[in-house]
Parts: structure tokens; sequence; C-alpha cells
């Protein structure tokens, strides 16, 4: 009798431990299966986002851009003024959305319109009677050349009343490059100082923004569109500059 009690105490506290083990078991091998999916969940999401990536359409409107030659060329916002051939040496015909990057030759995201190259990495895009700078790198060093300028000496600055905010700069001995004298007309001589409106214009030195009104006696380039107002040799008003995109402080 003893020795059947004791075997039957063996068998139940075998069966206790088999069943004690399959419950740590089974979280276990749950455990693993979560991992297992997370990770796959994890690379599948990584691989949707790199395939975003690369065929992202946004909802609202892209920079307007343009495909030439399997190069994507983007608007830099600026004129191109050193524009002397009217001769463009294409067309572009197709356009895409303007939420969508052109991503064939011959396309555009904005309309219609006509192209002439320009320096390495840069395209002049003629469309609605303007000769538009577009470029496939955003380099102002290199974008800048082909922007109207001028260099002078600021006399003064003039402030609004309530404000305090710089308006205006009035530049005297002034300097233009030879390429965009022709902004000027016949008014080479260029005996009055210059006034520019400083609407959205950028001030700076050296890449960092600077008060405009710390800058009476400091040599500038002004950057503009091109548009030069009271040119007129009868004009008794000062030239004027509505629309200058930076001034840059060289000294």
């Amino acid at each position: 009798m003893k020795k059947f009690l004791l075997i039957l105490m063996t068998l139940t506290m075998v069966l206790s431990a088999f069943a004690c083990q399959k419950p740590n078991e089974a979280p276990n091998d749950k455990s693993e299966a979560n991992e297992k999916s997370e990770a796959n969940e994890t690379n599948e999401t990584n691989e949707a986002n790199k395939i975003d990536e690369l065929d992202h359409t946004y909802e609202g409107p892209l920079l307007s851009a343009v495909m030439v030659d399997g190069k994507l060329y983007k608007d830099t916002g600026f004129l191109n003024n050193l524009v002397t051939c009217g001769t463009m040496d294409g067309k572009i015909e197709k356009v895409v959305p303007t939420n969508e990057f052109p991503k064939n030759d011959g396309e555009s995201n904005f309309d219609k319109c006509e192209y002439q190259y320009a320096d390495e990495g840069f395209l002049t895009i003629y469309y609605e009677g303007k000769y538009l700078l577009f470029s496939t790198d955003d380099n102002w060093s290199e974008t800048k050349k082909y922007v109207a300028n001028f260099t002078g000496i600021v006399e003064e600055v003039a402030c609004d009343e309530t404000t305090k905010d710089a308006t205006m700069l009035r530049i005297k001995d002034i300097d233009v490059p030879e390429e965009f004298k022709y902004i000027f007309g016949e008014n080479t001589e260029y005996p009055n100082p210059f006034l520019v409106k400083l609407d959205f214009v950028v001030v700076q030195k050296d890449g960092e923004p600077i008060d405009p009104k710390k800058i009476v006696g400091k040599k500038v380039t002004v950057y503009f569109d091109g548009t030069a107002h009271n040119t007129e040799l009868t004009s008794s008003a000062l030239i004027t500059i509505d629309t200058a995109y930076e001034v840059e402080v060289l000294e």
C-alpha cells in the first residue's frame, strides 16, 4: 500500500511539473511571436517610408519646376537680368499637377513655357513675358550673378515714425556693373542718390542679418528685380528701386 501511495505521489508531482511548465512556455512562445510580428511591422513601415520619400505627392503646390535633359530645375524666385538674346532653346509642352515634380523631359508643374540654357545648373524660363531663373541647386553665391545689382554708400536710413522700423535707404556714390547699365537707360552718370525701399528685403553681412539702422556710412550691394523708376534724364526725382531682394553689407 505504501509503495502504491509513493508511486501515486511521484506521478502527481511529475504531472504538476508539466502543468506548471506549459503556462511558462506559452508566454515565451507568444512573446517571441509578438517580437517577430512587431519586427515585421517595423520593416514594412520602414519600406513604406522609403517608397514614400522617393515618390511623395504633397497636398499643396510645390516650387515651380521643369525637367530638361534629365535634370530637375526649380524656380529660384529671381529674374535672369543677364538675358541678352530672346531666342529660346526649347519648349515645355506637358504639364503635371502642381503638387508633383516633373519626372520626364519636357514637363513642368505650372504651365507650358519656353527655356534657354544658361551656365551649368541654371536655366532661363520664358513665361508670361518674364525671364525667370531656374536652378538645380539652391546656391545664392552662384545665383546672384544673374541678378541686377549696384554698389554704393548708405547715406541715410528712413524709418517709420510709429514702428521705428527702417523703410528706405538713400544710397550715394553709385557703381553699376556694365552688364546691368541697360536698366537705367541713358542715365549712366547717376548724379543723384538712389532710393531703395526695404519691403521684405534681407539686410545681411557675411550671411548674418543686420539691423538696417546700423549701416549708415557702410558700402553695400543692392540686388533687385531689374526695375528702376525715374531713370529719365529729364526726371528730377531720385531713381527708386521698389523691389529689392537683398542688401549685402560689404564693410
